[in-house]
């Protein structure tokens, strides 16, 4: 998952780690909003078998590893840098700044998050910490969360069923139109 909800797929082969039959190299983006695909950028090292892409809190997103029983083994990374990161003419775009953020918080709670031009927020999302293996995070959770704005603080709503916010790490992330 990606901070503004998209997915990210990245690697992979049309056959069992063979590398000269269709490894994936260019990444991929799933809208759920719009249902679509579209392509991104473009890896440099094959990731296959035991590869694994986690979002960062700067939400970028890790890509490393990948084929420990071969062709290659992969100790290495790459980072990569999603869309919403940019201003439309490819320059990085000026992102909103979180300040200060609660450590701990509960289902149904509301969370104050002072943001620099708090009046400039557009969206609040909530996500799980990564823990993927072999591929796939089964404990991934985005939430886009509701808010109001209190002079420099986001006042955001948690969801009161606690099975749409089981306990662990969660990152928050704040958008502009930027």
């Amino acid at each position: 998952m990606l901070a503004d909800g998209r997915v990210f797929l990245s690697g992979g082969s049309g056959a069992d780690n063979d590398p000269v039959n269709g490894v994936h190299y260019t990444s991929e983006r799933y809208d759920p909003t719009t249902n679509t695909w579209s392509e991104g950028a473009t890896a440099q090292r094959m990731r296959l078998y035991h590869s694994s892409s986690l979002l960062l809190p700067d939400a970028t997103v890790l890509t490393l590893g990948g084929g420990a029983i071969g062709p290659q083994l992969n100790l290495n990374a790459e980072i990569y840098y999603p869309p919403y990161l940019f201003n439309a003419d490819g320059t990085p775009a000026a992102r909103p700044i979180i300040a200060s953020a609660p450590m701990t918080a509960g289902p149904g709670q509301t969370i104050g998050v002072a943001a620099r031009a708090a009046a400039d927020i557009t969206r609040v999302t909530l996500l799980k910490t990564g823990s993927v293996t072999h591929s796939f995070d089964m404990d991934q959770r985005f939430l886009e969360l509701p808010f109001t704005v209190v002079g420099n603080q986001l006042q955001a709503s948690l969801p009161p069923n606690t099975f749409e916010t089981p306990p662990g790490y969660y990152m928050v992330f704040v958008f502009n139109d930027q």
